[in-house]
């Protein structure tokens, strides 16, 4: 692992599913709008039922995404995602749930690398969940989902993450619980990490060619210190 790390100088998180434990509340959330159907249909069948109806459209947005890339139609399927709404004050953010060990992660990181944050979240979300655990000191650039034109899977956030923090994309690792974070960092040119505390399972991380599948992004702390030591 070490070697595919070697000359990384900027690292790129999302959050949902790799800094934050907000997959599990999504679904929480949907359990919870079920609940009038708990004398058919009980809690554990309903949250079995709520992750495995949001890993199939995962899977299904993977497929499509590959077939758009073999027709060459990228740039035309992009102009229909042409971000121009502006951030909802009322977004309902205010609840995040830190993964364990993340905020000595990027402590740890802070010291030797660029950090950023690349978010398909809304800048209030971003933004709240930054000042709810006072990360907004470590990182360089943070990307949401009004800072450019088109979000991921699509390069452009993460080239101008880079383009941000002054490192070429090829030094650059992209960190995400999802084949949406690892397909927007192979468009980018970066290297890819996939963890497994998301949404993200490790099959479709392995289909979408992650470089790196951790358990968790903790993990980077020691194998960027071997690489970068090396």
């Amino acid at each position: 692992m070490e070697h595919i790390l070697a000359g990384i100088e900027a690292v790129f998180f999302d959050v949902d599913g790799t800094l934050s434990d907000s997959d599990d509340q999504i679904i929480d959330e949907i359990v919870r709008r079920f609940h009038f159907m708990d004398f058919l249909w009980k809690e554990k069948s309903r949250r079995s039922f709520a992750r495995n109806s949001v890993s199939m459209a995962m899977t299904f947005f993977n497929s499509t995404y590959h077939l758009i890339d073999r027709l060459g139609i990228d740039d035309f399927v992009a102009r229909l995602f042409h971000r121009k709404y502006e951030p909802a004050d009322n977004e309902s953010v205010d609840d995040f749930i830190l993964i364990s060990g993340v905020e000595k992660t990027i402590e740890v990181l802070r010291t030797r690398f660029k950090l950023g944050i690349i978010s398909t979240r809304g800048e209030t979300g971003v933004r709240r969940f930054l000042q709810q655990f006072s990360l907004e000191q470590y990182f360089d650039v943070v990307v949401h989902a009004q800072t450019c034109t088109y979000t991921k899977p699509f390069p452009h956030p993460l080239l101008y993450a880079a383009e941000k923090v002054q490192v070429s994309p090829e030094k650059c690792l992209m960190v995400g619980d999802t084949i949406v974070d690892i397909l927007a960092g192979k468009a980018a040119g970066m290297k890819t990490a996939g963890v497994l505390c998301g949404f993200g399972k490790l099959k479709d991380l392995r289909k979408a060619s992650a470089d790196l599948i951790l358990s968790s992004p903790t993990e980077l702390t020691e194998l960027l210190s071997i690489a970068s030591d090396k």
